[in-house]
């Protein structure tokens, strides 16, 4: 059984006072989903029309329009980042966030909560202890789809992807969400 096979995952956490860019969990990640039969969008490594230059030229150059001061500028760069990462978000059957509360995040709130609002899974990896998530967050997204660890996830997305009993036990929240391409989230 693989349920995921075929599905779309987009990658969504800090970039912009990430390490490396967040850079690091997305390639640790990403074959692993990959395996299973997953397409990732990774907004590092965007695949549309005019995101060639992104990390070569594009990044480095907002950069320095910010350092410069020259807002008008980076609005206009950024209006087409923004585009291609919300579009993936469109694209995506689900997301997978590091959600990094030492890290200011701007990009990944718009990202989760437009997912959510699109009723997809938003399987959120914790860096920080439930009780210290805004309690907004506990009010928008389900408790089973928050983890504190990797393993954890990985846990989670292999029990999706393969326990023969786990559409016939899906919490009603996960029904809503998961939409699998067989049809098999379908009540019979």
């Amino acid at each position: 059984m693989n349920r995921l096979k075929g599905l779309t995952c987009y990658l969504s956490g800090p970039i912009d006072f990430a390490d490396n860019l967040g850079a690091d969990w997305r390639n640790g990640i990403t074959p692993l989903l990959q395996k299973n039969g997953i397409k990732v969008l990774d907004p590092l490594c965007h695949q549309y029309f005019g995101t060639e230059e992104l990390d070569d030229v594009k990044r480095p150059r907002m950069d320095q329009l910010l350092k410069d001061e020259k807002f008008e500028e980076l609005y206009e760069e950024m209006k087409e980042v923004i585009h291609w990462d919300l579009r993936s978000v469109d694209k995506s059957d689900f997301l997978i966030v590091n959600y990094d509360n030492s890290v200011h995040m701007c990009g990944t709130y718009e990202e989760i909560f437009k997912a959510n609002c699109q009723c997809k899974p938003v399987l959120l990896v914790l860096n920080c202890k439930r009780n210290e998530l805004s309690k907004w967050m506990h009010g928008r997204f389900p408790p089973s789809h928050m983890f504190e660890s990797w393993e954890e996830l990985y846990s989670y997305l292999n029990m999706v992807n393969s326990d023969p009993d786990y559409v016939e036990n899906m919490s009603q929240e996960d029904k809503k969400r998961w939409l699998f391409d067989d049809g098999e989230h379908v009540a019979a």
